[in-house]
């Protein structure tokens, strides 16, 4: 298993931890998140779907011990810019000093986006079929969850 080049990592959820429009996780990603976990990396997760969704979900799949927030949107939490700074908050990271040493990880120009405009590093994934180009702006590009 690859080591987590993070010290914080914030998942995006439909089409980047579970496959696009279903409940079923992507191929290795459960290793990742494990292994990832296992190894104290601070981990969040910052959703579109509703907060209540998103942790019954993480809750079902049986990863709420992976993660130290789940946050989606709710009243006054509205967009990925603001789930992100909740995920982050949740985590005990204040920005804009949290996001040293943080990367969000999505399959959507949302989620580059965000991260980039709160200083953490960028990841774009292609494995739910976003292509590469449409997540312009990324610092980086993975292909399939890393191994």
């Amino acid at each position: 298993m690859v080591e987590c080049p993070f010290s914080c990592v914030v998942w995006d959820l439909d089409g980047t931890l579970l496959e696009r429009g279903r409940l079923t996780p992507v191929d290795g990603v459960e290793a990742v998140l494990a292994a990832w976990s296992g190894a104290g990396v601070e981990m969040a997760v910052a959703t579109s779907a509703t907060t209540a969704l998103a942790r019954r979900v993480v809750n079902d799949l049986g990863w709420s011990g992976w993660f130290g927030h789940v946050a989606g949107t709710a009243p006054g939490v509205i967009g990925k810019d603001e789930v992100l700074v909740e995920a982050l908050l949740g985590l005990g990271r204040v920005l804009p000093e949290g996001a040293v040493g943080a990367a969000m990880i999505g399959d959507a120009p949302t989620d580059v986006a965000a991260a980039r405009r709160h200083g953490l590093t960028a990841v774009g994934v292609t494995w739910s079929g976003t292509p590469a180009d449409v997540l312009g702006g990324a610092d980086l590009i993975w292909s399939r969850p890393p191994s």
